[in-house]
This record gives C-alpha cells, sequence and structure tokens, in this order.
C-alpha cells in the first residue's frame, strides 16, 4: 500500500516537473535542452505508470530490454539537456544585457535631451530677452538726461537699477542653464567659475584641486562631470550646512574620477537615494553617472559628513556613441 501512495506522488510530481519544462520549453523559444528534459520526465512517468499498474496485480507485457532503453533514453536526454540548459543562462544573459542597454540609452537620451532644452532656453533668453532689457535701459538712460526734475529722475534711475538688475539675472539664468565657458573653455574653467561665484554668496570654503588644467574631455562627458559636481555642491549648501567642501577632480588612464567631500550634519544615504522618486538631487548624480555605465560610491552617517566618489571610463561615451550610430 505504501509503494503505491509513493509511486502515485512520484507521478503527480513527475506530471508536475514534466508540465513545468514544457512551459519553459515555449518561453525560451522551444530551447533543446528544455525538450530532451521533457521528452526525459514523460519516459519516466510512463515507467512509474507501468510500475502502479504491476504493482495492482495487473500483469503487463513489457520486456526487460524495452525498461532497460527507455532507462537509457532517460538517462540520455537529462544529461543532453541539462548540459544544454547553459545556452538558456547564455540566452537569459544575453536578453538582461540588451536591456540594460536599452535602459542606458533610452537614459542618455532623456539627458541629451534636457542639455539641448536648457541650450535652447538659455539661447532664447541670451538673444531674445537679453537684447530687450539692454534697449529698455539705453532708453531710459537717454529719458534720464532730457528730464530735469529731480523726483522723475529718482523715479527714472530706480526703474535703470531694476532693469540692470534684470539683465543680470537673466545672464545669470542663461548661464546656469548652459554655461557657455563649459563649451568654450571646458570643464575646470566652468567649475573655476562657478565656485568662484558660489564663494561670493556663500561663506563655505571650497578647496578645488584636480590634474585636469588645459585638458580637454569629451563635451558630452564634461557636461555630465560638471552637472555632477555642481550637483555636488549645491546638496551641500541647501541640506549639510557645511563650511567646508573638498572637490578633486582627476584622471588616470581612461579614468576619470570626481572625489567630494564636506563637514555637513551628513545623512543616512539607504534612506535618501532613490532613484525612482525621492532625493532627487542625489538621484540625478546617480542617473547621470549611470548613463556613461560609471560607479558612484556614497558614504554618509548623521554628524559625520558627506564623501561621494564617482569613477568614470572616459572612453564609454566613445563607444556608446558607435553603438548609437551603428
Amino acid at each position: 500500500m505504501v509503494l503505491k501512495i509513493l509511486l502515485v506522488i512520484s507521478i503527480i510530481l513527475q506530471l508536475f516537473a514534466a508540465l513545468v519544462a514544457m512551459r519553459l520549453t515555449r518561453v525560451t523559444k522551444y530551447n533543446l535542452s528544455w525538450i530532451l528534459i521533457s521528452t526525459a520526465l514523460t519516459l519516466m512517468i510512463a515507467q512509474r505508470i507501468a510500475e502502479f499498474v504491476q504493482t495492482s496485480g495487473k500483469e503487463i507485457e513489457i520486456s526487460e530490454e524495452i525498461y532497460v532503453w527507455i532507462g537509457v533514453v532517460t538517462s540520455l536526454c537529462f544529461a543532453a539537456g541539462v548540459f544544454l540548459i547553459r545556452e538558456i543562462f547564455n540566452y537569459t544573459a544575453n536578453r538582461e544585457e540588451k536591456r540594460r542597454m536599452y535602459e542606458k540609452r533610452i537614459l542618455n537620451a532623456i539627458i541629451q535631451t534636457e542639455e539641448k532644452e536648457r541650450q535652447r532656453f538659455s539661447k532664447e533668453i541670451h538673444d531674445g530677452i537679453g537684447p530687450l532689457l539692454s534697449s529698455a535701459k539705453m532708453s531710459v538712460s537717454m529719458l534720464a538726461k532730457l528730464n530735469s526734475q529731480t523726483e522723475h529722475k529718482a523715479v527714472i534711475d530706480n526703474i535703470s537699477t531694476v532693469i540692470e538688475e534684470s539683465i543680470k539675472s537673466a545672464k545669470e539664468i542663461s548661464n546656469n542653464l548652459n554655461p557657455h565657458i563649459l563649451m568654450n573653455f571646458g570643464l575646470i574653467r566652468a567649475l573655476d567659475n562657478f565656485i568662484k561665484k558660489i564663494s561670493v554668496s556663500h561663506t563655505v570654503k571650497i578647496n578645488f584641486d584636480t590634474n585636469l588644467r588645459n585638458i580637454r574631455l569629451d563635451q558630452d562627458l564634461e557636461v555630465i562631470l560638471y552637472r555632477v559636481a555642481c550637483e555636488m555642491i549645491n546638496n551641500s549648501l541647501k541640506h549639510a550646512d557645511a563650511s567646508v567642501i573638498n572637490l578633486n577632480i582627476e584622471k588616470n588612464g581612461d579614468i576619470v574620477s570626481i572625489l567630494f567631500e564636506d563637514n555637513g550634519r551628513g545623512f543616512i544615504p539607504e534612506e535618501v537615494i532613490d532613484v525612482a522618486g525621492g532625493g532627487m538631487g542625489l538621484s540625478n548624480i546617480v542617473s547621470r553617472i549611470g548613463s556613461v555605465k560609471g560607479i558612484v560610491d556614497i558614504i554618509s552617517a548623521p554628524g559625520s559628513g558627506t564623501k561621494i566618489t564617482v569613477n568614470v571610463n572616459s572612453k564609454e561615451l566613445w563607444k556608446q556613441g558607435n553603438a548609437t550610430s551603428s
């Protein structure tokens, strides 16, 4: 009785396994390994059914030679199926790699589109609003010369001051959207300029060191590294209340590294970083560096400041560019 129960359980389990294997055969586009494993399981089910019938007292005329052949074919199917199953792992790995490449291309396209929009807005502000404000300032200046009444002159001077501040703000917005110094003189000059502006309006001390003086990188990479470095500094100013920031950018071989450190209040990285939504400043850093297959390492703790290390292969953008064009 116990033997019959075990045979029934064995038949049910093998039938279930065979159905799963057949389903996987369809999922993996009828890969030969699952076909062989499904065949082996089916032969085993046939053997178990025959054994169950024999234990029930019914005689089935099956020669011992046939049993041996069924066993041999079953073993061969299992062995060949397991040997060929590595093709499934290769297939899965290839699909995963293609998915990752597709996601990175989409992310890279989003970042490039964002930069193009920044350039367009910058150009419209610089070439559109800027000249209009300058023309208004000239007109007000001429009016000030013609009008000698003191009260009128005070109003005109005030208007002139407002327009001048508007021109300055328009230039700053245009430069923040698309730093012309970055395009014309490169990453290091642009960061020097950004740090000087920060130092004027904040008490924070920023120590900037690099071995990339007078060296230009790929323009797309320079844009990404500039945005990342600015994001790091802005995060420290807005959220960390840091008084000292150390920023180092260096190139060793093909690897470009950003070493950032502040003495701010710190945070728990796992609670802040969420590429899907929260912690947008850090998420932007991770997303931008991820678009060129770079690595971001963030070390921080409450009261211990923040240390961020970024490593990017400077040839990665060249590879991606070739892959996209092909």
